[in-house]
């Protein structure tokens, strides 16, 4: 499990599974898929990463400073974007018993936006 937790976390950009699967065979080279989906959802339940769908794909990140994203519209690509929402104050704020979040932006990446101009 070690070797999945650091495939998400050396990343710049949130993950897919089967990303994930590719770049652990380096490493282990009988892991199956099956094996990499369920300890990437034990990951997820434990709360040591976090969990996105990009269209159908579910994509992985760090948790639990990595819960806000830009959506690509040009190229549909999801990445992190460094913003800290503390939970617990708008928890007292407002009453809610909130336990986590998730902030999607949408907009153009760098690697579009250069391409466009």
């Amino acid at each position: 499990m070690k070797v999945i937790v650091d495939i998400v976390y050396d990343g710049q950009s949130p993950i897919t599974a089967d990303q994930v699967y590719e770049r652990a065979r380096a490493t282990l080279p009988r892991i199956s898929l099956g094996t990499v989906y369920r300890n990437l959802n034990r990951l997820v339940q434990a709360g040591l990463i976090s969990e996105s769908k990009v269209g159908t794909v579910q994509c992985f990140f760090p948790h639990p400073y990595s819960n806000t994203h830009l959506e690509c519209r040009v190229c549909g690509h999801l990445f992190s974007v460094p913003y800290d929402l503390s939970v617990h104050q708008v928890s007292q704020e407002t009453g809610l018993a909130i336990d986590g979040y998730e902030l999607r932006l949408k907009g153009v990446c760098k690697g579009c936006a250069s391409k466009c101009t």
